[in-house]
């Protein structure tokens, strides 16, 4: 597989950063980046065009429906390890 002539920005979670498909992905030309690289590189997540991480969800002006589902569930996913 080539380059991709449209290379896209991933920011992953540490804990899904050593997937497999990443390589791929950077030989591709696609950067993938983790929260330290964000840091280092001055990044701003509104630069970055996919976040993967076990509990992210995608919210844009489509979806603005259904945000109070968003929020509870988020809630729930963050709140039910503590009991």
């Amino acid at each position: 597989m080539g380059k991709t002539p449209r290379p896209l920005t991933f920011l992953v979670s540490p804990e899904l950063s050593e997937w497999p498909e990443f390589a791929v992905l950077r030989a591709q030309g696609h950067v993938i980046g983790t929260e330290q690289d964000v840091r280092i590189a001055s990044l701003t997540v509104f630069d970055v065009d996919l976040i993967l991480a076990p509990n992210a969800w995608r919210m844009d002006a489509q979806h603005r429906k259904y945000l109070t589902q968003a929020i509870a569930a988020a809630r729930k996913a963050r709140y039910s390890k503590e009991t």
